[in-house]
């Protein structure tokens, strides 16, 4: 088949990596893959994706889909009047703007399969719009359904434009469509591929990482609160130091627009306390950091999909503690069986659960083995199987 992968920028973040992994998965399976990028200025990540890709761009903000102004029906009163003059105003707006990108070839040519990756709003449209010509649809839903239904209705519509889904995690998602049952909704559950063991690790840089933190907890992801909470982890340091007297540092890996706060945050912890955390910036061969590490830690309070980062720590024989945000923490490592699952925003509670996993060697070791076995569930052969049933179905149903 002739897949278009409709990604809203390919800045570094977990949705591009794991998009660069499934397009290899489609490559592998026989499939062209042509990936579209709606926001051309971010394509840090465009290296990481298969060389036997083609790559394309076209400008379609987020603004310019008419469901993101849903969320006014919520704001005040006025925004349920509000909200219908916006959605005519971009509706047409899109009328206008499909009809001139129709003389540009990315919009002519004819595809089998187009899958809008990000699940953001523009790629969303831009398939439901049928901005590209093709075949079949599909969209990937980072997360559970009900996550994208609490955030906005519009997201919910676009999806019923598409019909078919895929998921990470099904949690309520009977419940969502018992009260939908107008939905006819095709949703396959499908996890994330891991591949980061298969890249090069740049041994020397591994032991210079090594001699210069020392044993260190290692957290990777964007700066962004509240769907990312280094403050959590930061302070779970801290009390590691001074209450338990663990002897570990503490590295950041990743940029985002809260990145200075969470620097100031830790400054105003004290010298003490700020000399042994360290801010790594965005980093391409995170593989190397993961390999150094001694335990990952992560934390969210907004809520996760399936966060990648776990999956790459186990591919690293890397322990985990990892806050039980919904909804995709506890689907890797279920109840304390693979990682150590700590409560929300409670910086107490994760520090006990590090300084437990720093202090008893043998439950160390336990999860570095239990990690191996998990990670079988998202081999990269296990997922393009899985992969393949889907793209069946998919046209089976859509015949």
């Amino acid at each position: 088949m002739k897949i278009a992968m409709i990604f809203d920028g390919l800045q570094i973040g977990g949705i591009e990596r794991v998009g660069a992994d499934y397009a290899k998965l489609l490559r592998q399976l026989g499939h062209d893959v042509i990936i579209i990028n709606l926001v051309p200025k971010l394509n840090e990540m465009i290296k990481e994706y298969p060389k036997n890709c083609e790559y394309k761009t076209i400008k379609y903000p987020r603004w310019m889909a008419p469901e993101r102004y849903s969320k006014m029906i919520k704001m005040n009163f006025w925004g349920r009047y509000l909200y219908p003059c916006a959605y005519t105003l971009f509706s047409l707006a899109n009328v206008v703007y499909k009809f001139i990108c129709r003389f540009r070839k990315i919009s002519r040519e004819k595809y089998d399969l187009a899958i809008a990756f990000s699940g953001h709003y523009n790629d969303l449209t831009f398939v439901a719009k049928n901005y590209v010509k093709a075949k079949y649809k599909m969209c990937w839903l980072h997360g559970a359904l009900y996550g994208y239904l609490l955030a906005s209705d519009g997201f919910f519509n676009l999806h019923q434009k598409i019909k078919n889904l895929i998921v990470l995690v099904d949690d309520a998602q009977e419940e969502i469509l018992s009260y939908n049952n107008f939905c006819k909704l095709n949703i396959h559950k499908l996890y994330n591929p891991i591949f980061l063991n298969e890249k090069t690790l740049d041994r020397q840089f591994v032991d210079e990482l090594k001699n210069r933190y020392g044993r260190f907890l290692l957290m990777v992801s964007r700066f962004q609160y509240p769907h990312k909470d280094q403050f959590t982890v930061a302070s779970a340091f801290k009390l590691c130091m001074e209450k338990y007297g663990d002897d570990l540092n503490l590295v950041f890996v990743g940029d985002g627009p809260d990145k200075s706060k969470v620097e100031e945050y830790v400054q105003g912890m004290g010298k003490k306390i700020a000399s042994h955390v360290f801010f790594e910036g965005s980093r391409l061969d995170v593989q190397n950091y993961y390999s150094a590490a001694y335990m990952l830690v992560h934390a969210s309070v907004a809520g996760e999909g399936l966060p990648t980062v776990m999956l790459e720590a186990m591919a690293f024989d890397l322990p985990m503690v990892v806050t039980d945000s919904k909804v995709g923490p506890r689907e890797i490592i279920g109840n304390d069986e693979y990682g150590l699952l700590c409560r929300v925003q409670d910086p107490e509670d994760m520090a006990e659960k590090i300084h437990c996993m720093y202090a008893d060697r043998k439950m160390y070791e336990d999860y570095q083995v239990k990690g191996k076995r998990r990670l079988c569930d998202f081999k990269p052969e296990t997922i393009r199987r899985q992969l393949q049933l889907v793209l069946d179905d998919v046209c089976k149903k859509g015949e």
